[in-house]
C-alpha cells in the first residue's frame, strides 16, 4: 500500500453501528438571544451530557471569514413530560452561553444538530487540517472581473486557500458493501483529491443491496460529506453535516438511480474557489 494512502479501502464488508440518537437534528422552539445558556427544541431528543451540538446561523451571511454558527456542549437535557403540549420537545442546558441571536419565529427556526457519536472515525490532528489558511479577505468579483456585492458584502474568503486539507476517507468499492449508522466522521476528506471523501460508495451499481449511511455526522470535512458514485438503491438519511468544503451530499456522475436522500442537514458549507456569481 502506498504509504501516503490515508483511508479505509473497503472491498469486503464494513459494518459500523453506533447508538441510535433520535432525532439527529431539530429546530429551535424559542428564539435564542446572545447570553442565553440554554436552547429550547421543538422535538424530544435522547441526546446526552457532554455531547457537542451545532446551532446553525440565521444571519444572511455565512462564510469562513464571518459566520454565526455556534458549537456548544450539553450540560444537561430536560425532556420531562410537563413540556408536552407547549410546542417544546426538550430544553438543553449548555456549558457556555450563546454569542449571537438566532431566529425562531413562525416563518423560520434555526436548526440544531447533534455532532457527537459513540463511534468516531477521524483524521489525525497533526497532519489533517489545511496549512494554507487564509488570514484576510478578497473582493468578490463576477465572471467579467467586476466587483460584486452579495447580501450587501463585497468581501469573501480568498480563493486558493484552505485547499490542503488531508484527512482520512472511507471508500466502499469493488465487491464491497457498507452499512454505517451512528458514526461521527471528523477531519475527513482530502481537498480536491478525486475519490477521497469522508465516505464514498464507488461504482457499486446495483451490487450494494441494503447499503446505507444514516444517523451519523460529518464535521470539519475537507472534501464533501458523502459521495454516491454510479451506485444505486442506497439510503442516506438523518445525517448532520457541518463545516464542510464542497458539496455535502453528492451524486457524483448524475447517473445514480433509486437512491433515498432524506432528512439530512447541511450547514456552513464552503465553496472551493470563488462561488458562482449571479447575472441578469
Amino acid at each position: 500500500v502506498d504509504p501516503s494512502y490515508k483511508g479505509l479501502s473497503v472491498t469486503g464488508n464494513i459494518e459500523l453501528h453506533g447508538k441510535r440518537y433520535y432525532r439527529t437534528w431539530s429546530r429551535l422552539g424559542r428564539r435564542v438571544t446572545a447570553g442565553d445558556d440554554f436552547l429550547v427544541l421543538q422535538d424530544s431528543v435522547n441526546w446526552e451530557v457532554g455531547q457537542e451540538i451545532v446551532l446553525v446561523t440565521t444571519a444572511t451571511r455565512d462564510s469562513r471569514d464571518w459566520h454565526q454558527n455556534e458549537v456548544f456542549t450539553i450540560a444537561n437535557a430536560d425532556v420531562s413530560q410537563y413540556l408536552d403540549g407547549q410546542g417544546i420537545g426538550a430544553i438543553l442546558n449548555l456549558t457556555s452561553s450563546a454569542q449571537y441571536d438566532h431566529i425562531a419565529n413562525e416563518f423560520y427556526q434555526a436548526e440544531v444538530g447533534l455532532l457527537t457519536r459513540k463511534i468516531m472515525v477521524q483524521g489525525a490532528q497533526d497532519d489533517s487540517p489545511p496549512t494554507d489558511i487564509g488570514t484576510g479577505t478578497c473582493t468578490f468579483l463576477d465572471h467579467d472581473g467586476n466587483e460584486e456585492n452579495v447580501n450587501g458584502y463585497n468581501q469573501i474568503t480568498c480563493p486558493d486557500t484552505y485547499l490542503t486539507g488531508y484527512g482520512g476517507h472511507i471508500m466502499v468499492h469493488g465487491q464491497g458493501t457498507g452499512r454505517v449508522e451512528g458514526v461521527e466522521l471528523y477531519r475527513m476528506g482530502q481537498t480536491n483529491v478525486l475519490g477521497r471523501y469522508p465516505i464514498h460508495f464507488h461504482l457499486l451499481h446495483n451490487n450494494c443491496p441494503g447499503c446505507y449511511f444514516k444517523d451519523s455526522s460529518v464535521h470539519e470535512s475537507y472534501y464533501r460529506c458523502i459521495s454516491v458514485h454510479a451506485t444505486h438503491n442506497i439510503t442516506v438519511s438523518e445525517n448532520v453535516g457541518y463545516d464542510v468544503t464542497g458539496y455535502c451530499y453528492y451524486l457524483e456522475d448524475g447517473v445514480e438511480e433509486d437512491n433515498t436522500l432524506s432528512y439530512n442537514l447541511a450547514a456552513h458549507i464552503h465553496t472551493i474557489g470563488f462561488p458562482a456569481s449571479g447575472g441578469p
